[in-house]
């Protein structure tokens, strides 16, 4: 039987959190979840289009956080140019109160589990699978799965929580 539900609850957990499809919702296009190419999105963000609005915060995800300690609420995304790495950052203070020492960014999803051994450095205390990412990639949930003792939870999981 699962234990994720109570990984989540719990207040000893740490909770890493992708952005995209995780803390925003992938709402980024008129009918379709998403309308640009990477590189077409990266043109847009750089002349300083930001995406990342009211619109796309997930009410449930910002009740679920509302109750959580902050210092042990992470973010780690990727992300593909500095206006992006801001507006990011902006968006998960504004709408979900974490700190941005608490935010992480890579150019890769692969690097996400560099940052999760970052994260476990400052949280020596914690056993591995109380730190949780959570994240709508399954290939990254996999590849921390197969090369970490960390938690790993698909955002599907709040849909009933």
């Amino acid at each position: 039987m699962s234990r994720i539900k109570e990984l989540l609850k719990s207040d000893d957990s740490i909770l890493v959190f992708d952005i995209d499809g995780v803390l925003a919702l992938l709402e980024f296009g008129e009918y379709r979840h998403y309308e640009l190419d990477d590189r077409s999105w990266d043109i847009k963000v750089e002349a300083g289009e930001n995406f990342y609005t009211e619109d796309k915060v997930s009410k449930k995800m910002q009740a679920f956080l509302k109750t959580k300690d902050k210092s042990k609420v992470y973010v780690i995304t990727t992300v593909g140019s500095n206006n992006e790495y801001i507006f990011k950052k902006d968006f998960v203070k504004k709408y979900y109160d974490i700190e941005a020492e608490n935010v992480y960014f890579v150019e890769k999803n692969i690097d996400k589990l560099d940052k999760l051994c970052e994260i476990k450095n400052k949280n020596k205390d914690v056993d591995n699978y109380k730190i949780v990412m959570i994240d709508d990639t399954v290939d990254i949930l996999n590849y921390i799965m197969d090369n970490s003792d960390f938690s790993t939870v698909h955002i599907s999981s709040f849909l009933d929580i």
